[in-house]
């Protein structure tokens, strides 16, 4: 049986028999060819190589918005759906995973998310029509410089509805993987510790949040190459912008933590459990020795003393893990870090040369 859709993007894929990154191309080409229709009906709306540049990659990137969410709420669901549990016919797991679905499509915090995206801008474009913005319209009054005007803000509002849905998509992956680092879950989901991955098997998740906030970075650092200000980088539409940048960071560093700390207290609590059966089979030891006439003692003392050096080494074997997890994930940690920085420079840096291209 298939499953319900979560949002409108995956609900519109599903009703066109087509994959949906064709689906979302042929959008972009739509939305392109429409502004190119545009050119011929209104004589300020110039045809030339910025302004061509412009209509191309603001259409390329509300098609590769629509073709990122749903390929990232594919990779979520699957995610999510494949955690296992430690223990057989634990069903808390799957709880976890109906709430996550519950929560992403029904919540009040979606369309709260939503309005605190879109609403500034909003107000911005209000205020600078009301300081006397120039418009399409006001330089040629006709109905297609009005529609020209219309369609503009449309697609505009439409790059940050779909921004405020990769963001949204990110905060409920970040507390996901925040749930699951707390009581019941952080003793239930199934961790190896000695997995190849470094971090107990966790890479999915990992890998999830990671190319999740590196999509919406691109996206973000896109939005601002064509509608922040062209004279300075300290306008408003920058700051709301990079603002959103850095919730984006901020979930994606909760998520790391999170994925990083689950690994660590299992590794605690598995040292844990080595050292209760060393304490234990030591003082067994000790009792052992201190009976005169304890039967086979020699034999009992040597299996005895074994088992104490065995757990010795194991117990130095998981410390070994745990300093070693740690190391992995400073350098790992300092490689993204250095990418998000990277992406902070390319964002300043678009803000300045938008000015070139900006076409609105």
């Amino acid at each position: 049986m298939e499953e319900d859709s979560w949002i409108w993007i995956e609900k519109l894929f599903k009703k066109i028999p087509l994959p949906y990154p064709i689906v979302s191309i042929i959008i972009g080409a739509i939305i392109f060819l429409i502004y190119v229709f545009f050119t011929t009906k209104v004589v300020s709306f110039a045809w030339e190589k910025f302004h061509i540049l412009g209509i191309v990659i603001q259409s390329s990137l509300i098609a590769f918005q629509l073709a990122g969410i749903q390929n990232i709420l594919n990779k979520m669901k699957k995610t999510f759906g494949n955690l296992e549990s430690d223990h057989k016919n634990d069903v808390r797991v799957d709880k976890l995973y109906d709430e996550l679905k519950h929560r992403f499509s029904n919540s009040y915090w979606y369309y709260l998310l939503v309005a605190a995206v879109i609403v500034p801008f909003i107000v911005i474009k209000v205020l600078d029509v009301l300081r006397g913005g120039t418009t399409h319209y006001i330089e040629e009054p006709t109905v297609s410089s009005f529609l020209l005007d219309f369609y503009e803000v449309a697609m505009f509002f439409l790059m940050l509805f779909l921004l405020a849905i990769i963001l949204w998509i990110i905060f409920n992956i970040a507390l996901m993987i925040y749930k699951i680092g707390k009581d019941p879950y952080r003793r239930t989901i199934k961790i190896n510790i000695r997995h190849v991955d470094k971090i107990g098997g966790l890479k999915p998740l990992r890998d999830l949040i990671l190319k999740t906030d590196t999509f919406y970075f691109v996206c973000i650092i896109l939005t601002i190459l064509l509608y922040s200000s062209p004279f300075s980088f300290f306008c408003y539409e920058s700051y709301i912008l990079i603002l959103l940048l850095i919730v984006g960071v901020g979930f994606f560093i909760i998520g790391l933590k999170t994925i990083q700390k689950i690994l660590k207290d299992r590794i605690k609590d598995e040292i844990n459990k080595i050292n209760e059966r060393y304490q234990r089979h030591h003082q067994r030891l000790m009792d052992i020795d201190l009976e005169q006439d304890y039967k086979d003692k020699d034999k009992e003392l040597n299996m005895e003393s074994n088992l104490i050096e065995t757990f010795f080494k194991e117990e130095e074997r998981t410390l070994q893990l745990y300093r070693n997890v740690r190391k992995y994930n400073i350098k790992y940690n300092f490689k993204n870090i250095f990418k998000i920085l990277f992406l902070l420079g390319l964002s300043i840096l678009a803000n300045i040369i938008s000015g070139k291209i900006r076409f609105n």
